[in-house]
């Protein structure tokens, strides 16, 4: 967007238009079309596989958001869990649940087609950076496919449709390498996607920032006409409209401005009260983006070592007579990688400051780079495709060979780098399940909180008004014992809230209390909660299992 402002008549184009390719003229619309479909198929083949190979959730966020947009579908307001939390993902699958059903499947489902839409932003992002059909192409299918970008293309998180619209508007505003300057009502897109990207997590917030600086650099530009010139300071505007608002609601719902982050700095110093060091926060998120991703680091290591030693060996043989390029030269390709790779470093050096002052979310930090692991893969895929289209057969036996090496490190390496793992509530899920299918929709079932392993049963069970968890576990919160600890606690707090049926570990104090189960599935089982006329009454006491507040699902924000 800084280069020279397009010759008139060129800003009428369509804002939409995918790209030119190396020659300058449009890209035709049949080409762009299959092309994105093939990323769209190979983005769902790659999420049934994720699926086929058991992946569910990465945390128990996964379950946390379901369940609170089940509670938006039940009681809609504007701001769907008054905590920390950004509504637009709530509203999204809290509208669908009211539409179909307010089940985990469906949540699942529209976590599938969510992954497949970013997929398609994706490939419409590589061909504006781009410029080239086929680097855009091999640069959208790695990007759909290295690990985490996989595993969030089935999770019920919006991480990867965030980072996709972050995307998509950072790359609303690259010149490709054979241009033309985009026209300036792209950016109005690219600065529509960032107010659904702001209201749905906080990461992209400094992209907002730097975009809006970025258009009105570009709308400063000398011979802009002054029809572009409004539309790129409306498209600055428009960025910054999401953060504006939600600080705005803050100060109105709870009048403070940045309640948000208070509440987020306040969980993360009780789950973690010591924390890292200064210096470790800082270069946590560069750390678990080489750590989780090492192959898309050591692939443009080895593109330039094969490059290097290419043109090395070939150097003396074309000083004595003028023979083709063995590796063509990729310098003038990445250069429209250095504007969104600027904006993605901006924003982790913005996230490794909020991290340094507890404002960042408590775990999984790579989910927050997806934009530059995104960005990462397309420069790496379009670099990679472009050196085998124009290298000499030696040379590309050589980046074969080299690539295939990255592979296998990281293969056998990958299992030992990776620091978290996630349990993924199978038991849980199936006696939520269970107890769904088991139990009359109006009965009030009362559910054990052992850990947060609770929302799986919540979010499966899919009765936001009827499902009462024990106690709450909000490490904000004073400790209170499991009601599930003797059949005295239990059978108090299943009068507390009228509960009909009993979700919890099979044990003794349950079966004391209840009987056998009705159905199990692991370690969990069902009960039907004996009537209170039928219940002994139990002895006088402290009042153990107290409800406290309702079991925070504000894991992260």
């Amino acid at each position: 967007m800084l280069r020279p402002a397009p010759p008139p008549g060129r800003e009428a184009g369509g804002a939409l238009d995918a790209g030119s390719s190396m020659g300058g003229a449009p890209a035709s619309a049949a080409p762009f079309a299959r092309d994105l479909a093939l990323v769209t198929l190979a983005k769902a083949a790659v999420s049934a596989l994720v699926l086929a190979l058991g992946f569910r959730a990465v945390s128990d966020d996964d379950f946390a958001r379901v369940v609170l947009a089940q509670a938006w579908a039940h009681a809609p307001q504007v701001d769907p869990t008054g905590t920390s939390w950004l509504p637009v993902p709530f509203w999204l699958n809290g509208a669908l649940f009211l539409l179909l059903a307010p089940t985990l499947d469906v949540a699942r489902a529209v976590a599938f087609a969510l992954g497949l839409a970013s997929a398609a932003l994706v490939y419409v992002s590589a061909r504006w950076i781009t410029g080239d059909r086929r680097a855009a192409l091999a640069g959208a299918l790695l990007a759909g496919a290295f690990p985490w970008s996989a595993c969030l293309g089935v999770a019920t998180v919006p991480e990867l449709a965030t980072a996709a619209l972050s995307l998509f508007a950072v790359a609303s505003l690259v010149t490709p390498p054979a241009g033309p300057a985009p026209p300036a009502g792209r950016a109005l897109l690219g600065a529509l996607a960032l107010v659904l990207a702001t209201l749905s997590r906080y990461e992209p917030w400094p992209v907002a920032v730097a975009f809006a600086a970025l258009a009105l650099l570009a709308a400063a530009r000398l011979g802009q006409g002054r029809a572009a010139q409004a539309k790129l300071a409306l498209a600055a505007l428009v960025a910054l409209a999401g953060p504006a608002a939600w600080i705005a609601w803050n100060r109105v719902a709870h009048g403070e401005a940045l309640h948000f982050l208070a509440r987020v700095a306040a969980y993360r110093n009780a789950v973690s009260p010591g924390g890292d060091g200064t210096l470790l926060r800082l270069f946590a998120y560069p750390a678990a983006m080489v750590r989780e991703e090492p192959e898309l680091f050591l692939s443009p290591i080895a593109l330039a070592l094969v490059a290097w030693r290419a043109r090395r060996g070939a150097a003396a043989p074309r000083r004595r007579a003028r023979a083709p390029r063995p590796f063509p030269p990729l310098l003038r390709a990445a250069l429209p990688y250095a504007l969104p790779g600027a904006v993605a470093a901006f924003q982790i050096a913005a996230l490794s400051l909020a991290l340094v002052r507890d404002g960042a979310p408590t775990h999984h930090p790579e989910r927050a780079t997806l934009l530059a692991l995104l960005l990462l893969a397309l420069a790496v895929g379009d670099l990679t495709e472009r050196a085998f289209r124009g290298a000499s057969s030696g040379a590309r036996r050589a980046l074969g060979g080299a690539l295939l090496v990255v592979l296998f490190v990281g293969v056998v390496f990958r299992p030992h780098l990776r620091r978290e793992h996630f349990n993924p509530r199978t038991d849980e899920v199936a006696i939520g399940r269970a107890a769904a299918e088991l139990t009359p929709p109006a009965a009030p079932v009362l559910v054990e909180v052992v850990d947060y392993g609770h929302l799986a049963t919540l979010a499966a069970l899919g009765r936001p008004g009827g499902a009462h968890p024990d106690r709450s576990i909000d490490p904000r919160d004073p400790p209170i014992r499991s009601s599930f600890d003797d059949p005295a606690s239990l059978a108090r707090r299943a009068a507390d809230v009228g509960a009909a049926y009993l979700i919890g570990r099979v044990r003794p104090s349950v079966s004391a209390f209840a009987g056998p189960p009705l159905e199990t599935r692991g370690a969990w089982g069902l009960w039907a909660a004996p009537a209170p006329s039928t219940r002994a009454a139990p002895p006088a006491g402290p009042g153990d299992g107290a409800p406290g507040r309702a079991p925070s699902t504000e894991a992260a924000p």
